[in-house]
C-alpha cells in the first residue's frame, strides 16, 4: 500500500534484494519492500512507453527479469522492448545501450565488470554485441569469471576473461537445464533440469551426482541456497507442483548414489549391523553389505545370496524370496533372521553357512517345549523376526499364524517358549534377563525360559508395543505415537508419558548411545521422524515434556522407517544407522554444529496499545499501557529445537526464556522512562542467533517526577491556606477572585520553588528571583505582554531548577572546578530540562532550563546551538542571568560598575549574546532601569531581592 492506494502483487516472476530491501517484479509493475513497507518503482508501463518512444497505445511492454549491479546502484529489468536500467542513486530510468526492442528474457550482472548480459531469442548479448548465438538459451548466471548459460540441450561454460567458451565443458549433461546456480560454500554447481532432477557438478572434481529421488522431480525451474547452506528447489510439473528441500546437516544417505543400490526395486531395509568394516544390511529384497572403506556395496553378501537362491528350492519357496528381517553378532558368527526361511548361521572365516529349518529340528530331541504349549506347526518356527545375543545364547522372536514366541538357541539347542502373540522385541534387562515386547504385553522370562514376569504398563491407552529401551530402573516403551516411562523403586512402581511434539507415525526405534564417558544421547524414531534428545525427562508429573532436541524428518531428505526394525549404533565412530524403507541413513555425532548456520532472529513489530512501530530506536506515548514485541525465528529448520531468551532492562534482572510455542513478549504499566530490550535464540546446536538490542523511551507523566512531587507538596500547603483563607476571609467572594487568588497561591509556590533552588547553592542566593525580575525586565523593553511576559518570568524562576540534582560538593565548592567536576555542573540544563518536561501549562518552559547557557556565536553547551537556533527566551534569560552574575555581590566578588557590565555586553555580542537582546540590555543598564548591587544602597537591595512585581 501507497499513498492511501492498495496494489495488487500478482504474478510475480522474479525477486531481488539489495541494501535490505527487497525487489518484486511482476508483468507490468516493480515494487521495492523496505522496512515492512511497500512503495512502487514502476507503476504500470506508461513511463517506459515514454522512455522507449512507444506511441502505439496497444502496445504492451512486459516485464520479464531483473538483477542487481551491487557496485554501481542499478537495477536492471528485462522486458518485451529493451533493457531498462534504474539508477538508485538518482532514481531515474534509461535504455541500455544497444536494446531498444529487443524480447530480453533473463539478465544476469558481472560483478568485477558491473557488464550485464542478457538473453533474447537470438542469444547472449552484452550491450549490442553477440555474445553466443543460439536460439535454446533459456537462462544466464555468472560466478567469479565464469558464465553459464543454460539451454534446452545442456548448459555452457563461457570464460569472461577471454570472452570465449570455457575449456572446461560438462560435456555429459546434453539435456535441458532451465536454470544454474553456483554455490561457493559447496563450490558446486547446481542445475535445475527439465527432467533429470537436481544435478550437482563438483567445481574441483567436475563429478556429476544427480538428486533424483526429490518428490517434484520434474520440470524443475529455480534453485536456490540459503544463508543455512540448504538448498531449494522449485517445480512448476502438473502432478508435483511445489517446493523441495535438501537439507545441510548430519543425516547422510549412506547409499545414495551406489550403482548397484540404486537397481534394487524394493530398497526397504529391517536391519543394520557393522562388523569390522562392513555393515550388513538386511533388506526386503536380500542381504546387501556395505564397505566403509570404498563407500560401495561391496561382493562379501554375494555368498550368502547365492547359497539362498540354492537352498529356497529345496525347501518348496520361491528363489525369490529374500525377507532379510535382522542380525547379529554371536561367537564370531554372523546369525539372520530370514523370515520364511528360519535362522541362518554365518561363519566369516570359513564361509560355512547353516540354517536351522525343518531338517534341523525334526529330531524331537532338538526341541524342549516351556509351558505345556505345543506347536500348531514346527513351519511356525521358519517365521522368525527379530534376534538378540546373550552372554552363552542367542534369542530369536517369531511369530505364526496363531502362535508366537520366543526360541533360545544354546549348544546348538532350541529351548521354545510359546504365546498366542508375536514376539516383536527383545533385549537385555540390567542384569541380563531377556525382556520381550508385545503388540499388547511387555514381560520378563527368566533365561531358562521357564518364569515369566509381567510388566505392568500404563492402562487404557490402546495401541501396539513396538519398541522399548531399558535404562537403569526405567523401561521406556511406546504405545503406537506415544511414548511411556516404567520406573520402578523396590517393590513400588509408577508409569508416566513423556510428551513428543508432533510425532508423525508410530514410534518405531528407542534407543541410549553413549557419546563420550561422561555424555549419552537418546533416539527416538517415528515412521518419518528421528529425534536426537539429551535426556527423556523426568517423572515430576504424570506427563513429561521432550526437551533439548534435533529433529529430522523429510526436510532432510529421510525416508520413511518401517515398523519392527532395528537400527545400529557404532560406539567407534560415532555414528548411528538408521533403516528406512529407501535404504540407509547415518547420523553422524563426530559432526560440528560449526558446520551448521546459526539462527537469526528478528523483531516484526512493536505494538504499543494496537499502534505498530520499527525500527530500533522508539518512543511511545506516555499513556501507553501495553507493550508487545512480536518475535520471528528465521530458519530454515522449522521443526527444529530452538530456544529464544529475553530481557528488558530495569524490568527483567535476567534473561526469561519465551515458553515453546510463544512468539511475541509483551509488558503492561512500564513507569515513564528509559528501557532496552534485548532478545536472541540458540538453536539445538546451542548456538546463538544475532542479539537484537531495541531502545524504548516513554516520557515520565508529571507524577513520575520528583519535582511535581515537591510541587505538588507546596502547592498543597498553599491550597490549605488558601482554603483557609477563602472560609475565615473571603467567604463572600466572587468566584473570580478566588480562582485570582489560587493563580496567586501558585505563582508564590513556583517562587517558593525557585528559593528552594537557591538555597542550595550559597554563592548565589537570590539568583533565581532576580534572574526573573531582570528576564522580565528585558522582555517587556522587547515588547513582550500578557500571558507571554508572565509565562517568561515563571520559565526565568526555574531556570537553574536542575542544579537539585548537582552534589552539594560540587555546587558549594570554594576553588575552582575540575574538568569533571564542570561536566557534572553542565549537566544541570538537561537535569533541569527532564525535571520541567511534562509541564503543559506554561509553554517552552523546557526551553529556558536547558537552552540558557547556549551561546550565540556557538560553544555553549549543552547542544551547541547556534544563533536564531537558540530558543528566544533561552538568549533572554541567558543576558539576565549573565548580569545578575556581574551585577550581583557575591561572597567571592564585587560587583562589576555599570561601565564594566556595559563593556562586556559590547564585547560580547555576537559571540555569547543575541545582539539586539544586548542592545536592549545596555540601553536598560544607562536608564537605570537595571541597577547593580554598586548602584544600590542596602535598602534598595533589600527590596530588589524580594521583588516580583
Amino acid at each position: 500500500q501507497e499513498d492511501d492506494v492498495t496494489y495488487d502483487i500478482i504474478n510475480v516472476r522474479a525477486l531481488t534484494t539489495y541494501d535490505n530491501a527487497l525487489y518484486i517484479l511482476t508483468y507490468r509493475n516493480v515494487f521495492k519492500y523496505e522496512n515492512n513497507q511497500f512503495s512502487t518503482i514502476i507503476k504500470g508501463t506508461d513511463e517506459l512507453k515514454e522512455l522507449m518512444n512507444i506511441t502505439d497505445a496497444n502496445s504492451s511492454i512486459e516485464l520479464q527479469d531483473l538483477d542487481f549491479d551491487a557496485n554501481n546502484s542499478v537495477l536492471y529489468i528485462s522486458s518485451k522492448k529493451g533493457l531498462i536500467a534504474y539508477d538508485l542513486s538518482n532514481q531515474t530510468f534509461s535504455v541500455v545501450e544497444g536494446t531498444l526492442n529487443k524480447d530480453i528474457t533473463e539478465c544476469a550482472i558481472h560483478n568485477k565488470t558491473g557488464n550485464c548480459y542478457y538473453v533474447t531469442p537470438q542469444g547472449v548479448y552484452l550491450y549490442s554485441n553477440l555474445v553466443y548465438e543460439s536460439d535454446k538459451v533459456l537462462d544466464v548466471h555468472i560466478f567469479n569469471d565464469i558464465m553459464l548459460i543454460s539451454t534446452t540441450t545442456g548448459v555452457i561454460r563461457y570464460n569472461l576473461n577471454n570472452n570465449a567458451l570455457d575449456e572446461k565443458q560438462y560435456d555429459t549433461v546434453n539435456y535441458q537445464v532451465n536454470k544454474a546456480l553456483y554455490s561457493e560454500k559447496y563450490n558446486t554447481v547446481f542445475l535445475a533440469t527439465e527432467d533429470k532432477g537436481l544435478v550437482a557438478i563438483n567445481e574441483d572434481t567436475f563429478k556429476i551426482s544427480i538428486a533424483d529421488t526429490l518428490e517434484n522431480n520434474a520440470q524443475l525451474i529455480d534453485v536456490m541456497v540459503d544463508y543455512e547452506n540448504n538448498i531449494w528447489v522449485a517445480s512448476h510439473n502438473v502432478k508435483s507442483t511445489g517446493v523441495s528441500i535438501i537439507t545441510n546437516n548430519v543425516l547422510v544417505n549412506l547409499l545414495y548414489d551406489d550403482e548397484k543400490w540404486n537397481a534394487v526395486t524394493d530398497k526397504r531395509v529391517n536391519a543394520v549391523e557393522k562388523i569390522g568394516n562392513l555393515v550388513y544390511i538386511c533388506a526386503k529384497s536380500g542381504l546387501y553389505t556395505f564397505d566403509t572403506t570404498t563407500s560401495k556395496i561391496s561382493n562379501d553378501s554375494d555368498i550368502i545370496m547365492n547359497w539362498l537362491d540354492e537352498y529356497l528350492p529345496t525347501v518348496g519357496l520361491d528363489s525369490t524370496f529374500h525377507d532379510f528381517r535382522d542380525v547379529e553378532v554371536f561367537k564370531n558368527n554372523i546369525y539372520f533372521a530370514i523370515y520364511g526361511v528360519g535362522l541362518v548361521k554365518y561363519n566369516p572365516s570359513t564361509k560355512d553357512i547353516l540354517v536351522y529349518g525343518n531338517d534341523y529340528i525334526s529330531n524331537d530331541d532338538n526341541i524342549l517345549g516351556i509351558n505345556g504349549l505345543q506347536l500348531a506347526s514346527k513351519d511356525a518356527l521358519l517365521n522368525v523376526r527379530s534376534l538378540r545375543a546373550f552372554d552363552n545364547f542367542i534369542t530369536i522372536g517369531y511369530q505364526g499364524n496363531s502362535q508366537g514366541g520366543v526360541i533360545k538357541l544354546e549348544n546348538e539347542k532350541y529351548t521354545i517358549y510359546n504365546t498366542t502373540k508375536s514376539a516383536i522385541y527383545i533385549n537385555k534387562t540390567i542384569d541380563g534377563k531377556i525382556l520381550v515386547d508385545q503388540t499388547d504385553e511387555l514381560y520378563i522370562l527368566s533365561n531358562d525360559l521357564a518364569t515369566k514376569t509381567t510388566i505392568p504398563t500404563v492402562e487404557n491407552v490402546n495401541g501396539n508395543r513396538l519398541k522399548f529401551l531399558v535404562d537403569g530402573n526405567k523401561i521406556y516403551y511406546t504405545m503406537n505415537s506415544r511414548l511411556f516411562c516404567y520406573e520402578a523403586n523396590g517393590s513400588e512402581y509408577k508409569n508416566y508419558e513423556i510428551i513428543i511434539p508432533k510425532v508423525n507415525g508410530s514410534i518405531v526405534e528407542l534407543a541410549k548411545v553413549k557419546i563420550n564417558d561422561n555424555k549419552y544421547k537418546y533416539i527416538i524414531a517415528s515412521q518419518s521422524q528421528v529425534y536426537i534428545a539429551d535426556t527423556l525427562g523426568d517423572d515430576t508429573s504424570s506427563k513429561t515434556q521432550l526437551v533439548n532436541y534435533e529433529m529430522y524428518d523429510s526436510t532432510n531428505g529421510l525416508r520413511s522407517i518401517n515398523a519392527n526394525t532395528s537400527g545400529y549404533y557404532d560406539e567407534v565412530e560415532k555414528k548411528y544407522y538408521i533403516q528406512t524403507a529407501d535404504g540407509v541413513f547415518t547420523y553422524n555425532f563426530n559432526v560440528s554444529a560449526d558446520d551448521i548456520s546459526a539462527l537469526k532472529i528478528a523483531i516484526k513489530s512493536i505494538d504499543a496499545d494496537g499502534n505498530k512501530f520499527y525500527g530500533n530506536d522508539l518512543t511511545i506515548d506516555k499513556n501507553t499501557n501495553r507493550l508487545v514485541f512480536d518475535l520471528a525465528v528465521l530458519g530454515f529448520r522449522p521443526n527444529k529445537g530452538y530456544s529464544v531468551y529475553y530481557k528488558l532492562d530495569g524490568v527483567d534482572s535476567d534473561y526469561v526464556q519465551l515458553s515453546e510455542g510463544q512468539n511475541n513478549v509483551s509488558y503492561t504499566n512500564l513507569k515513564g522512562g528509559k528501557y532496552t530490550f534485548h532478545v536472541y535464540a540458540l538453536d539445538e546446536f546451542d548456538q546463538k542467533s544475532n542479539e537484537i538490542t531495541i531502545t524504548i523511551v516513554k516520557p515520565y507523566h508529571l507524577y513520575e517526577q520528583v519535582f511535581f512531587w515537591v510541587l505538588i507538596g507546596l502547592l498543597g500547603a498553599a491550597i490549605l491556606a488558601g482554603i483557609n483563607f477563602y472560609f475565615i476571609h473571603s467567604r463572600a467572594m466572587k468566584a473570580e477572585k478566588r480562582e485570582a487568588e489560587l493563580k496567586e497561591i501558585t505563582i508564590e509556590s513556583i517562587e517558593a520553588i525557585a528559593r528552594t533552588i537557591d538555597a542550595k547553592d550559597s554563592y548565589t542566593n537570590g539568583h533565581s528571583i532576580r534572574v526573573g525580575y531582570f528576564s522580565r525586565v528585558i522582555a517587556k523593553e522587547l515588547g513582550m505582554e500578557g500571558d507571554e511576559l508572565e509565562n517568561l518570568y515563571y520559565i526565568a524562576l526555574l531556570h537553574d531548577i536542575g542544579k537539585i540534582g548537582i552534589p552539594d560538593a560540587i555546587l558549594n565548592k570554594p576553588g575552582r572546578l575540575t574538568d569533571e567536576e564542570f561536566d557534572i555542573m553542565k549537566s544541570h540544563t538537561t537535569k533541569g530540562a527532564k525535571i520541567l518536561a511534562d509541564i503543559s501549562t506554561i509553554p517552552n518552559i523546557v526551553e529556558g532550563a536547558k537552552y540558557h547557557h547556549e551561546k550565540y556565536g556557538g560553544g555553549g553547551y549543552p547542544e551547541g546551538l547556534v544563533g536564531e537556533d537558540i530558543p528566544y527566551i533561552a538568549r533572554i534569560i541567558c543576558c539576565a542571568d549573565c548580569f545578575d552574575a556581574m551585577a550581583t555581590r557575591r561572597v567571592y566578588k564585587d560587583p562589576y560598575p555599570r561601565e564594566k557590565i556595559i563593556s562586556e555586553f559590547e564585547r560580547c555580542k555576537n559571540i555569547q549574546f543575541d545582539p539586539i537582546i544586548a542592545d536592549v540590555v545596555i540601553k536598560l543598564i544607562k536608564e537605570g532601569k537595571l541597577k547593580t548591587d554598586a548602584d544600590l544602597d542596602i535598602n534598595d537591595r533589600l527590596h530588589k531581592n524580594g521583588d516580583t512585581k
